[in-house]
């Protein structure tokens, strides 16, 4: 077992030497895990840039859910899904990147979901299906390599006839 973890271990090592010296050409394809986005309190997304550089424009789109119950006198059962997609655009050079995006949120109930007393004001109104997200953030990549990626963001939400809910923040991912 240990000699075919060591080989593993040194086929990555060497396999990622060489690959670093390859002119990386891709559209930095990658997959995230957010955690208190535009896509409730965790959602996964796809992110890719729409030409084959580094930075500029680019999109997202994921599926996110909030189970109803994570608060502790929650009267609904079920979850809160939702579809974020959005337009995003990388500025700067290198792994350390500035980040603005903009985009909406297709959202449903699934589950039992009844008047609660407890809970006064909802961060939705109730008849949610849909809000508009705008995000400023920070980006790190490695610059043309695969490999691990994360963002830390603030994220306005905004929904019709509701007052603006201050949001924010971060996803890891991993470059293909």
């Amino acid at each position: 077992m240990r000699m075919i973890l060591s080989v593993f271990i040194l086929n990555f090592i060497i396999g990622e030497n060489i690959l670093s010296q390859s002119n990386y050409t891709s559209h930095a394809f990658q997959l995230q895990f957010e955690i208190l986005g535009p896509g409730a309190s965790s959602s996964l997304n796809i992110d890719s840039r729409l030409t084959k550089k580094e930075n500029g424009i680019g999109f997202k789109a994921g599926i996110g859910v909030t189970p109803l119950r994570w608060l502790k006198d929650a009267c609904n059962s079920g979850s809160l899904n939702s579809f974020p997609i959005g337009i995003n655009y990388l500025i700067g050079h290198g792994q350390h990147l500035f980040e603005i995006a903009g985009g909406g949120v297709l959202m449903f109930t699934s589950g039992t979901k009844v008047y609660c007393t407890v809970m006064e004001k909802n961060f939705f109104s109730e008849d949610t299906e849909k809000c508009w997200f705008t995000s400023v953030g920070y980006r790190f990549q490695r610059l043309h390599r695969k490999g691990m990626t994360c963002r830390l963001f603030v994220s306005p939400l905004f929904q019709e006839d509701f007052p603006v809910k201050f949001w924010g923040g971060g996803s890891v991912g991993y470059r293909f």
